[in-house]
This record gives structure tokens, C-alpha cells and sequence, in this order.
């Protein structure tokens, strides 16, 4: 059996002797490029999941905590069962969605794309990372002026936001509050991450569509 291959062209208009035009079409095999790139990416997605785990373990720890009180207090016979369930089940539901964006992060790269809601979305990303945000003493909130939803791949999109927030949070060694904002522009969703760090020095700004570009102490708005 065959396999496929990515590949990228050039194409060109030529003109003939003869005034004939052609067109002149050269390809060459990028699939180990692309490989590289993927396997760079995964690289960096596992590298935030490991700059997480101390966060993500006191999140986790904070629930189960209150698990296991309300266990000592149904063993040792206390009433009002049913309020208890309830909030066990919502202590569980906390690990569930911390622990799912958390696998979330070093799954691969996807290109499925679905109408998402961007303040669930954007959810995810705080629920995610205001753990963190909080040891450095930064106050991570979301304001939705517009509930929008967009036609989109959910896994890249909520990986963008959540590297923007991350490297705002590295940035801000004083504390401060860093805003989500989702707002309606015409027909366009806006989403604007603002951040009270120094900002991105202006010798790197024209750098910024360049893949993989990382530099310390330079701050995301």
C-alpha cells in the first residue's frame, strides 16, 4: 500500500517564445518538517503540563480533602445524607474537569472544526490555570460582554489562550490581574487578554508570526 506524503508547490506563469503561456509548478516532500513541528509542539504542551503540576496538585487536593470529611461524617452515622451527596458529587465534578484539562494539554494536534461556545471555552482556561495564577499572587477573572460562538478547532484554540495566559502569568513577578474579555465587534468576535506586565519589547514585536519563537521575560498583552 501507498502513503501519503505533504508536500508544498510554487507555482509560476511563464510565457513561451510563442507567446504560449504554462505553468511551471515545482513540489517538494515537507513531511519530515512537519513531523519536526509537531513533535516540537508536543514538546513544549508537555512542558506546560509539568509548570502546572504544582498547581494543579493543590487544586486536586483541596477537593478530595473535603471527600474525605464528608465520608468520616456518612460512617459515622450523621443525617441529611442527600445534601451531603450533592456536594461530594460537585467535589468530584472539580476533579473531573482539572484533571481533563489537564490531559487536555498533551493530547496531539487536532484539525476538527465545530461551532464552540468561546465563554466555555475560555472557562476551561481559567478553571485551568487560576490556580497558578493565584501563587503568584495574580487575580485571573473572565468578563463576557457577548455569549459568542464561532466556528473553530475547540483543542488549538484553547491551547493559544492558554500559552498567552501562561506567559503573562511568568511575566507578572509583582502580581496583578490579568482579564479574559469576550465582546462583539460588527460580525467578529474579540477576545482581548490584558495582562499588567512589561509588555513585548519593540525589537521583537515584527518576530511575533514566527513559529516557536520563546523568549524569558517578555511579557504577552
Amino acid at each position: 500500500m501507498g502513503k501519503y506524503i505533504i508536500f508544498e508547490s510554487v507555482m509560476k506563469v511563464i510565457t513561451c517564445e510563442n507567446g504560449e503561456k504554462k505553468i511551471l509548478t515545482v513540489s517538494r516532500d515537507i513531511s519530515d518538517k512537519k513531523q519536526a513541528e509537531e513533535m516540537l509542539i508536543r514538546s513544549e504542551k508537555m512542558s506546560i503540563a509539568g509548570q502546572l503540576a504544582a498547581g494543579i496538585a493543590h487544586e486536586i487536593r483541596n477537593p478530595l480533602t473535603s471527600l474525605r470529611g464528608f465520608i468520616q461524617l456518612l460512617q459515622a452515622g450523621m443525617d441529611n445524607k442527600q445534601e451531603y451527596y450533592k456536594i461530594m458529587m460537585d467535589e468530584i465534578e472539580k476533579i473531573n474537569t482539572i484533571t481533563s484539562e489537564l490531559l487536555f494539554i498533551s493530547k496531539p494536534m487536532t484539525d476538527e472544526k465545530n461551532i464552540e461556545n468561546v465563554k466555555d471555552m475560555l472557562t476551561d482556561v481559567v478553571t485551568l490555570l487560576k490556580t497558578q495564577a493565584q501563587l503568584f499572587n495574580i487575580e485571573l477573572s473572565l468578563v463576557v460582554d457577548h455569549d459568542i460562538s464561532i466556528h473553530c478547532d475547540r483543542s488549538q484554540m484553547k491551547q493559544v489562550f492558554i500559552n498567552l495566559v501562561k506567559n503573562a502569568i511568568e511575566e507578572m513577578s509583582d502580581g496583578g490581574n490579568i482579564e479574559l474579555r469576550i465582546s462583539q465587534k460588527e460580525n467578529s468576535c474579540v477576545i482581548d487578554v490584558k495582562d499588567e506586565g512589561p509588555g513585548i519589547p519593540k525589537h521583537l514585536l515584527h518576530k511575533l508570526k514566527e513559529p516557536f519563537l520563546q523568549r524569558r521575560n517578555t511579557g504577552q498583552d
